[in-house]
């Protein structure tokens, strides 16, 4: 059988009543809750003793406030989520829908103070609790005309601006007498933190993520005009019992001045009421799959939309995201900085309070007198170094009380040191308590302090992966179901446009973890030297094989983000933007044209040098052959005059054979002739002789 409404308010009241943390479950959460807060405000425990030392240790106020301190500066940075692409292709679309994600949160809703409330109710409270809802607002003008034309009245009906609606309320079309409603609706997307005593849920879910809760309740309080104008039956409206004070203990815990939980609007319209917003899986028309509805009641009555429908509505998304600091497995409620160092404050309350009575004990000692022989005024009105006037001196006798300061000094040093074992090392570092060896170089200094952030960097990825993941997925959802117009938005010095209604449903959100200081120093460093090393790559002219100018610029953008400074895409320019492909293409296109340059002038100086290097080959040649003819006449010359020479060498030669041969002959001839000249000459002699002996016998005789 299909449940009615009734059966639906009944079954939400139930429900309510057994929710953990709500009103009427008055259960341990309720009582931890407003410990914690009564913890972190300082106030009075309850087991004070008139005339002792009220003093109250402040650690879980000073290790909150420090935790606060050392993790909220990381969430300065405008680009704390970044959705994962399903494609090569969706890459760029999915920068820009984190890029509007981040932009709503961070900018149209104050994102930082939004953390810092949500981090610190979850240090305190145990869990966060985020909603996002949309801000549907109507303004209406009414508009009036009188003899216009066919062509103004034309003009007059169309809307003046997006999301517009006119309505004629009097159309006189001969008489040109036109009235009329302008109805623009205006749609913003609110990220609110919602105070942990608001939000109740069943005890039944164990999930850090409400994606699948069955149900949960989250307690306002708003105005009898409001709700009018949210669209609400008037006269339901006015009927509504309106709400004096809040009256929930651990919401009242909040409170510190007197009657701040009080509202004293008497006005019909400005009266207070207090609304709680269902949301619960309940099978509505009887098929057996349960539907998550949206029920606003009022007390025991629900709320009642123009028309006399009530405000069940079915709807996609429990609007709600629970962030938790300290993880508690398989348990939607986490732990809190009140769970852990709850009874160190209560010890260190009682050594601070012992210690105070001592030295109050130590400055005002006790006396022994004898009454009868003392002024006792003197020993009475408590003046310093006065004059105490007795008979003798053994009239009086001091009582010196012991000196528990040292003991209490170490008590509470071993205390300290608990504390920050259970919770971190935030408010040491903060009161530069830490023991730092002499000996530690930067280095040392960095690890050591690394080591020390453990337990708040765990901190940190809790909350991220819980309350921020969550949170965004929600933005995400709600943009895309609810903002089917463009939106535009300046984001890194550009403006951007998108529509969300087309955007791909998105199930991978990347938390970008906010690094501790130490951490930052030691990612700067390497970021610094893959930059130079990646730079030096691209000028060889390796790009595309171990990086490329879109890892370079990312580089940049996350090392500047280290470096605090916010939006840094608004100094570098990301080479996948149409501006950067321009700017590519037309320094591709001069390089090409320098190239070309570059080659025709090396054309013209080859041409140039192949030309002079041919005139010096002519010359060269000319010289040549010039050198070789006068080598080669030279050479005739030398040859001529060796011949010449040979030649009359040979004539000599050949003269002088004959001459020799003549000579020789001659000397033959000669040796003959002289011979016969010498036989002629000896026979001449002998003759002559002869011729003398007969000449000679002759005259002898």
């Amino acid at each position: 059988m299909k449940l009615t409404d009734e059966d639906i308010l009944s079954e939400c009241r139930y429900q309510s009543s057994q929710a953990s943390g709500s009103e009427y479950a008055a259960d341990e959460l309720v009582a931890d809750r407003t410990d914690a807060l009564n913890y972190y405000l300082g106030k009075p425990r309850g087991d004070e003793i008139e005339g002792r030392s009220e003093v109250i240790s402040m650690d879980i106020a000073d290790m909150v406030d420090a935790m606060l301190s050392q993790i909220m500066p990381s969430f300065q940075q405008d680009n704390l989520v970044q959705f994962e692409a399903v494609s090569e292709q969706d890459e760029q679309q999915a920068r820009i829908e984190s890029s509007f994600c981040n932009y709503v949160v961070m900018e149209r809703n104050n994102g930082f103070i939004l953390f810092e409330t949500l981090l610190k109710d979850a240090l305190l409270s145990k869990n966060s609790t985020t909603k996002v809802r949309v801000d549907v607002k109507q303004n209406v003008e009414v508009e009036k005309y009188k003899d216009l034309t066919e062509e103004e009245m034309f003009i007059v009906l169309q809307p003046t601006g997006p999301n517009q609606e006119v309505i004629t309320t009097r159309f006189e079309e001969k008489k040109g007498n036109l009235n009329l409603k302008r109805i623009t609706t205006t749609r913003k997307l609110i990220v609110e933190a919602v105070a942990p005593e608001n939000f109740s849920i069943t005890s039944e879910h164990k999930s850090p993520y409400l994606d699948d809760c069955n149900y949960c309740v989250e307690r306002y309080w708003t105005t009898k005009s409001q709700l009018i104008e949210e669209g609400y039956d008037r006269a339901a409206i006015d009927a509504l019992p309106p709400s004096t004070s809040d009256t929930k203990i651990d919401s009242t815990a909040r409170n510190q001045i007197d009657d701040e939980q009080n509202h004293f609007n008497t006005e019909k319209s400005m009266q207070i009421v207090e609304i709680e917003e269902h949301y619960i899986r309940i099978d509505r028309d009887d098929d057996g799959i349960a539907e998550l509805l949206k029920v606003r009641t009022c007390g025991n009555n629900l709320l009642t939309l123009k028309g006399g429908k009530s405000d069940i509505t079915e709807v996609d998304h429990v609007p709600y995201a629970n962030g938790v600091v300290y993880l508690m497995g398989h348990r939607f409620h986490g732990l809190s900085v009140y769970d852990k160092l709850k009874n160190v404050q209560d010890i260190k309350t009682h050594f601070l309070r012992q210690w105070s009575d001592n030295a109050l004990v130590n400055n005002h000692n006790k006396t022994d007198v004898v009454e009868d022989q003392v002024n006792m005024d003197d020993f009475t009105n408590g003046r310093p170094n006065a004059v105490r006037r007795m008979e003798s001196l053994d009239s009086a006798r001091d009582i010196i009380p012991h000196d528990i300061g040292p003991s209490c000094q170490l008590a509470l040093n071993y205390w300290d040191k608990v504390r920050t074992e259970r919770t971190g090392s935030s408010l040491d570092m903060q009161s530069n308590q830490m023991a730092m060896p002499s000996n530690v170089g930067d280095q040392g200094v960095n690890t050591l302090v690394a080591n020390l952030e453990q337990v708040t960097a765990l901190i940190t990825r809790n909350f991220t992966e819980t309350a921020i993941h969550s949170t965004y997925s929600l933005v995400h959802k709600f943009l895309k179901a609810y903002f089917p117009e463009e939106m535009n938005a300046k984001m890194g010095g550009q403006w951007q446009s998108t529509n969300p209604s087309q955007w791909l449903d998105r199930e991978q959100v990347n938390v970008i973890l906010p690094p501790t200081r130490s951490e930052k120093i030691v990612q700067q460093i390497a970021l610094e030297k893959a930059i130079i090393q990646a730079g030096g790559e691209l000028a060889q002219g390796k790009g595309g094989i171990t990086t490329d100018e879109s890892k370079l610029y990312q580089m940049k953008i996350d090392h500047m983000r280290l470096s605090g400074i916010d939006n840094p895409e608004k100094y570098l320019i990301d080479p996948n933007s149409p501006e950067s492909q321009q700017a590519a293409q037309m320094a591709q296109q001069m390089q090409q044209q320098a190239a070309e340059e570059e080659k025709q002038y090396n054309r013209y100086l080859q041409d140039k040098q192949l030309k002079i290097a041919e005139g010096e080959v002519q010359r060269n040649w000319e010289n040549d052959k010039e050198q070789l003819q006068l080598d080669n006449t030279k050479l005739r010359e030398e040859i001529t005059f060796k011949y010449e020479e040979l030649y009359k060498k040979l004539g000599m030669d050949k003269y002088k054979t004959d001459v020799d041969a003549e000579v020789d002959e001659a000397k033959i001839v000669g040796s003959a002739t002289q011979a016969l000249e010498i036989e002629s000459m000896r026979q001449m002699h002998n003759e002559r002789g002869e011729s003398e002996r007969e000449e000679t016998d002759e005259g002898e005789s």
